[in-house]
């Protein structure tokens, strides 16, 4: 299912310009008309908590050894020990601002 996001003024500022100018509705009704539209839609919309605070990686890194010198090697193209924790609190601590899609 596709979801729109917009602003409920501007919604209801592009309702009442439709009703107006397609459908001749007086400007007061036009305006009555699309506040109660947006509030029907504003309640229709799911309460669902969003996905911001879930958190889908572990605090502590895989295998630190392993991904120590995995990091390492994309890094700076060495195979030496790097201290890859701090990379996985920085990933771990901004993760939530990442885009789902």
């Amino acid at each position: 299912m596709t979801e729109i996001r917009i602003n409920a003024g501007k919604a209801e500022r592009i309702i009442t310009q439709m009703l107006r100018d397609e459908q001749g509705v007086h400007p007061a009704d036009a305006v009555a008309l699309a506040a109660g539209i947006c509030r029907r839609l504003a309640m229709a919309m799911p309460t669902n908590p969003s996905l911001g605070c879930c958190r889908i990686i572990s605090k502590e890194p895989p295998d630190a050894d392993d991904f120590a010198i995995a990091v390492a090697e994309k890094l700076n193209g060495k195979s030496e020990r790097w201290n890859a924790s701090e990379l996985w609190e920085l990933v771990y601590n901004q993760g939530r601002h990442l885009r789902m899609s």
